[in-house]
């Protein structure tokens, strides 16, 4: 199994948004409400980015400055609920169970031991914020995993589309950035809805791959 950080294991939504919103003024951008999120998500990044009026070549330096204000407020951030024990019962019931994210692994470990999750057997920091498919299959490759049992747990469409380019199971969780609705035509394998159904789906149905 391995798992997307922000808007999947961590409640980091708020956070980005407030973030982002402090300052789009700044590189002449329009601001997000949470609840266009989802739509945004379903038209496409490029269409989003024009739809808000953010240019291509102010976006590394929006996203250093998130990254970089988010090390400030980490401890403001919680995991969703159940997502710890949730963790805890794969990793008894003997999965491996790893992260890519696009956050910084220092900051990524230190959320998981302030709350008390178990340990992940490897935690990746992928920082371009397209190609996770190249990050998974590289992932895949040296850690010498069989591709048809890997499935990867995450929250917007991109996360389903990097998965189908490489043949990757993909479960979506409907708490993140997508919502329930956010995910369009980029179907996930399974969408669920609490950690509880996370987990029954990849306990009950082992043969997911």
């Amino acid at each position: 199994m391995i798992f997307d950080f922000d808007g999947t294991l961590a409640d980091t939504i708020e956070l980005v948004l407030n973030l982002y919103n402090q300052v789009a003024p700044q590189f002449k951008a329009d601001t997000v409400t949470k609840a266009e999120i989802p739509v945004l998500l379903r038209l496409g990044y490029a269409k989003a980015a024009k739809k808000k009026h953010i240019r291509w070549s102010v976006i590394p330096r929006l996203v250093l400055y998130v990254s970089r204000e988010m090390r400030k407020h980490m401890d403001e951030v919680k995991p969703y609920p159940g997502a710890v024990d949730c963790i805890k019962n794969l990793r008894a019931g003997g999965y491996a169970v790893g992260v890519l994210t696009s956050n910084q692994e220092n900051l990524v470990r230190k959320f998981f031991a302030k709350n008390n999750f178990p340990d992940f057997d490897f935690v990746v920091s992928e920082k371009t914020l397209f190609g996770k498919d190249k990050a998974l299959r590289k992932i895949i490759r040296r850690r010498g995993l069989d591709i048809s049992q890997v499935v990867y747990v995450g929250d917007e469409p991109r996360d389903v589309v990097a998965c189908r380019r490489i043949g990757v199971k993909v479960i979506g969780v409907s708490w993140g950035v997508a919502g329930p609705n956010g995910f369009g035509n980029d179907k996930p394998d399974h969408l669920v809805n609490t950690a509880d159904q996370l987990e029954a789906v990849i306990m009950e149905q082992g043969d997911l791959t």
